[in-house]
């Protein structure tokens, strides 16, 4: 990452190395290093305001209480009040309808999926006390762990997202239950006391950080015995293999079509990131390597394969894309066809409304006034027809223990 290729060895060197030159030139280095910003769905996104900040304690061992902390004063405020061009992600958090919609066009994580996290974990711990909610987007995970958890943090460096999650979730989660914490799942480990959580979860989120970087800020947080489960989904998939012969090739070329508007003219750190993201979708996360010197009882899952993981690749960005594995010997690895997991239900107008949220820099995404859009649903429709086709999702899930 930018701070070894400026030859300063890990994160937190560079951290404090530029922290005492200029608190400015800081958060520019800490954008630069995460060009996407964490959340439940796949990025929202670039974040390379000029902040002023705070510094940060970055000793070991610094406590910090799992009381709330107003939202409104943890954010960063830019130094103008010119809107940033390459925050793509301008909708603010007090637009209920949006929020609702964007949650509704969200696969549902199903029982099933968290009882094989909630099981993993009864297998290797006996505590349920503390839980963390990494990249935690509008809450969904924070709201279903806090049902098995005495507390959960919901952490995430978009602001807008963590707002929008604590506005959600705060009419049924007092402060006791659920907090919020903006910053990155890299530096998580710099505002909790090390060995105080039981679990930590993270969804959508892993290809967003430097992963090694946020294992061992994970590895710090955990008690021995804690889990870490982390996981991602791909694009809506047609779960009739005729339909998915004949019509998922229109979805995809809806993918294509957005994202290469959003990745292609990108300065070189942007459009690092954009690839580092698409190798570790590529990889279906494979490229996480879990040191088995510190994680033990690794199990990977694989759903539904035969559909497409990453929401962007080489045909969108422009690049070529390298898929990696890093499976240790000892890890179990599974997988899975079901074309029921997660399912949806839609027809083309729900579709339409799935890709008018994902992403807010999608502006023509659902063809509203683009001929070349309409044309592509409008074949959609001809193939679906006018009720409603199955979907399912290609998904990936990494448990593992803290040894």
């Amino acid at each position: 990452m930018l701070c070894q290729n400026l030859g300063l060895g890990p994160c937190n060197t560079l951290r404090t190395l530029v922290v005492r030159q200029s608190p400015t030139k800081h958060v520019q280095a800490y954008h630069a290093r995460k060009f996407w910003t964490s959340t439940e769905q796949i990025p929202h996104l670039l974040c390379r305001h000029r902040y002023r900040t705070q510094h940060l304690p970055t000793r070991p061992g610094h406590r910090c209480e799992f009381s709330h902390i107003p939202i409104e004063a943890a954010r960063q405020t830019p130094e103008n009040g010119e809107e940033d061009s390459e925050n793509f992600w301008k909708v603010p958090a007090n637009r209920p309808a949006f929020w609702s919609a964007y949650v509704s066009t969200r696969p549902n994580y199903s029982p099933p999926f968290y009882r094989l996290i909630y099981d993993h974990h009864a297998s290797h711990s006996s505590s349920w006390k503390v839980a963390h909610d990494v990249g935690c987007g509008a809450g969904q995970v924070t709201a279903e762990l806090a049902t098995r958890f005495g507390h959960v943090v919901a952490s995430e460096i978009n602001d807008t997202h963590l707002v929008a999650a604590e506005r959600r979730l705060r009419p049924d989660f007092p402060d006791q239950k659920v907090s919020y914490k903006h910053t990155m799942g890299e530096h998580l480990a710099e505002h909790y006391p090390w060995g105080s959580a039981d679990l930590i979860a993270t969804a959508e989120a892993m290809v967003l950080m430097d992963d090694q970087a946020a294992l061992q800020s994970f590895a710090r947080l955990l008690r021995p015995g804690g889990t870490l489960a982390f996981w991602f989904y791909g694009r809506p998939t047609f779960a009739d293999a005729r339909l998915h012969a004949k019509a998922q090739p229109l979805i995809d070329a809806l993918m294509v079509r957005n994202w290469a508007k959003v990745i292609q003219g990108s300065g070189p750190r942007r459009l690092a990131g954009f690839k580092r993201a698409a190798e570790g979708m590529s990889s279906w996360l494979d490229y996480v390597r879990l040191d088995p010197l510190v994680w033990t009882h690794v199990h990977r899952i694989k759903w539904n394969t035969y559909g497409t993981l990453p929401f962007f690749g080489q045909e969108a960005g422009g690049f070529p894309v390298k898929s990696m594995n890093r499976i240790g010997p000892k890890e179990k690895l599974e997988t899975i066809e079901d074309r029921d997991w997660w399912r949806n239900d839609w027809d083309v107008e729900q579709l339409k409304n799935y890709f008018r949220v994902l992403f807010p820099a999608f502006k023509d995404a659902v063809g509203e006034g683009n001929e070349e859009v309409n044309a592509i649903y409008d074949e959609l429709e001809e193939k679906m027809g006018k009720s409603t086709a199955a979907f399912t999702w290609p998904v990936v899930l990494v448990m593992a223990t803290r040894r």
